[in-house]
């Protein structure tokens, strides 16, 4: 039988851009803007791909009487093919024609959601295709050659993307390594207020909120709004890059107090490895200690007091992290003995 290497290489490349997507997801700084080129450098191989096989591959979906013996299995490979098209489309679209929404959601967070969508999908192909990764059917060179083949064209295709981009001053010639738009380039809350789980929490009680500090600390702590005050004296100002990952990006100046400086008033123990930042709405996310040291919990952006909706009376500015780690209306921080690691890779509560 005919090694099937089309059908293998878009497991293969789908598999690696759902990594890569990945890593380009969750990491801000420029040391990761190579995992987001092999993302589209794939994304074109499989554009590739599909331009050379497609229409073998559609042919074979459209046969009637195998629909009629594997109606499910049939249904589900539609699906994927569709969706992979749709999110390499999207993809496509928001890296060169600028940012753009559909029912209020842009179009790279639709690239995204689509791509998870795939995800199962894609698993299930894997596992029924699995006869295919017998040794004898794809450690060929000639296949090798293929894969490296794929890949080169798609680091064509890309590069010719990014040059029609720079000659016909497309809008994707201006968007950040990640592959978000500039968004509020005025100092202040101007800039989109968006949250990752679309939290709406009412506005902040400031009589009765409290900053706690807890977990592994020698002196717990319950901060109010004129205890934080008497720490103005290690009030800083740093000039960070929110980069959200609905396809957004600003920089601002934000000031607020030291999270170091807080862990040193509840002095940390010795065993602790991590925090926790933790919002009133329970949302939260882990940091390790030596992340935490640069990081500040603001109260102000631009010289204007944090709004409502960007995350008053406290809002982590995490320099180099994507906007979701940036945790808003922070209400307890907590020390823990175990790694940063130990939470989900992307939130869910």
């Amino acid at each position: 039988m005919k090694f099937p290497w089309a059908n293998i290489a878009i497991l293969v490349l789908g598999g690696a851009e759902l990594l890569t997507g990945y890593l380009s997801l969750t990491n801000g700084t420029p040391e990761w803007a190579t995992a987001l080129h092999v993302h589209r450098i794939l994304g074109f191989g499989i554009v590739a791909l599909l331009f050379w096989k497609g229409r073998n591959i559609l042919a074979r979906l459209l046969v009637w009487r195998l629909w009629k013996r594997q109606w499910l299995p049939y249904s589900l490979s539609l699906f994927l093919l569709a969706t992979l098209l749709a999110a390499l489309g999207l993809g496509i679209a928001w890296s060169h024609l600028g940012p753009f929404y559909l029912a209020g959601i842009s179009g790279v967070s639709w690239h995204i959601y689509l791509s998870l969508a795939l995800t199962p999908v894609l698993l299930w192909h894997t596992l029924r295709h699995r006869w295919n990764f017998r040794t004898r059917y794809w450690a060929e060179r000639r296949n090798a050659l293929r894969l490296g083949g794929l890949a080169l064209a798609g680091l064509a295709l890309w590069q010719a993307g990014e040059l029609a981009n720079r000659l016909a001053s497309l809008p994707g010639a201006d968007r950040r390594f990640t592959g978000s738009y500039l968004r509020g380039d005025v100092a202040g809350n101007g800039f989109p207020a968006t949250s990752w789980l679309n939290d709406a929490p009412d506005p902040v009680d400031i009589y009765n909120w409290r900053l706690k500090v807890s977990g592994l600390v020698e002196r717990a702590l319950e901060l109010t709004p004129s205890d934080l005050a008497t720490l103005n004296d290690h009030s800083q100002t740093v000039r960070a890059t929110l980069d959200c990952t609905g396809g957004w990006h600003t920089t601002q100046d934000w000031t607020g107090i030291p999270l170091q400086a807080v862990l040193d008033l509840a002095g940390i123990r010795p065993q602790a490895a991590s925090i926790t930042v933790r919002s009133v709405t329970g949302y939260f996310r882990r940091f390790s200690l030596e992340e935490a040291e640069d990081y500040v919990l603001a109260t102000t952006v631009g010289n204007e007091p944090l709004s409502h909706w960007h995350g008053y009376p406290l809002r982590l500015v995490a320099p180099g992290k994507r906007g979701f780690e940036w945790v808003k209306w922070v209400d307890s921080i907590e020390v823990n003995d175990t790694s940063k690691w130990w939470q989900p890779p992307l939130p869910v509560t």
